[in-house]
């Protein structure tokens, strides 16, 4: 099974992949300085798309957007999803999921509010194999469990019998 957690940003994607389990790649892509937003977005959600097609995707879990105080950056960011998962819908057969960023910290960390440092502990603590991958970037720590949660919900979902 190969899966990708995904934290997106206004004018960046975090991306994190793993191959049966393991993580093979965290990488962050910043959009370039094209004139115009719906350039930038379209080499948002066309990076997102051929790391899916390069590693051949099974499944993505993406960090959901929350609308909060300043309205004007959570549009920015659901303009970033809604391109991410406009062009990961080209990818046949994989499985696209969107998470709040209170669930996966919740599941992972027993903390829906844990903190960056947090966060960065954790990975640095539970899964220090990985820690090299992020390279002290936040946002590939957040893509890292972002990617961690989906697997653990994918391996619960595959112990369950009807």
């Amino acid at each position: 099974m190969n899966l990708m957690g995904v934290d997106l940003g206004i004018h960046k994607v975090s991306c994190a992949v793993y191959r049966d389990g393991g993580l093979v790649q965290a990488s962050t892509h910043p959009a370039s300085d094209l004139e115009g937003r719906g350039r930038q977005l379209r080499e948002l959600g066309r990076y997102c798309y051929d790391l899916g097609l390069s590693h051949d995707l099974d499944h993505v879990w993406i960090e959901d957007v929350i609308i909060g105080n300043n309205r004007k950056y959570s549009l920015q960011l659901a303009q970033t999803l809604g391109a991410v998962l406009c062009y990961l819908a080209g990818l046949p057969g994989v499985d696209v999921r969107t998470v709040d960023n209170k669930a996966w910290k919740k599941a992972l960390l027993g903390n829906g509010n844990a903190a960056k440092e947090q966060i960065r502990d954790y990975i640095h603590v539970s899964h220090p194999q990985y820690a090299p991958f992020c390279d002290g970037d936040q946002d590939r720590y957040d893509a890292t469990c972002v990617g961690l949660y989906g697997l653990r919900i994918l391996d619960r979902a595959s112990s369950l019998h009807l």
